[in-house]
């Protein structure tokens, strides 16, 4: 079953199967695999490869709060609409994380579609896809040119209706 989520300004889409304390799947069309180990209500050690992380979860109806190595990101579960799409895509993507902007696809000018990779950042040795919530002209992109550092949360990539 596949969700998609809202988190600040940008959503992402998460499909997993869990298989007793082993899960697979795909996070923004990425795939993921890992072990997941719960030690008590909300409370996870999530372990993809690069080590194991515990992760402090909280569900509120639409709404859950993940708490991981000192940081927490809201998350709200996006209602689909009847053709399956999510009911609103934002604009403006914003960086998810602190990182490093490893690459830098688009220019303004640029026509994309939805689902394309415009921008991959990386933090904590994992990598991060921005990828359009929609078909669009890329209006604005980041003064940061790749290599450098962009804050949570800061514009990456803004987009407007073609």
């Amino acid at each position: 079953m596949s969700q998609t989520f809202r988190c600040g300004d940008s959503q992402h889409t998460v499909a997993l199967k869990l298989r007793g304390d082993e899960f697979s799947g795909e996070v923004d069309g990425e795939p993921v695999e890992g072990h997941l180990e719960q030690f008590g209500e909300g409370l996870y050690e999530i372990d993809v490869g690069s080590g194991a992380v515990q992760v402090h979860v909280v569900r509120d109806g639409r709404r859950t709060w993940v708490h991981c190595r000192g940081q927490a990101w809201e998350l709200e579960r996006v209602a689909a609409t009847r053709s399956g799409e999510p009911e609103v895509a934002s604009d403006q993507l914003l960086s998810p994380i602190t990182g490093k902007l490893v690459e830098l696809r688009v220019a303004a000018g640029d026509s994309v579609a939805k689902g394309d990779t415009l921008a991959i950042m990386e933090a904590m040795k994992m990598e991060h896809r921005l990828r359009a919530p929609r078909d669009g002209a890329v209006t604005q992109v980041t003064a940061t040119a790749p290599g450098g550092q962009v804050r949570e949360r800061e514009l990456v990539v803004e987009l407007e209706a073609e």
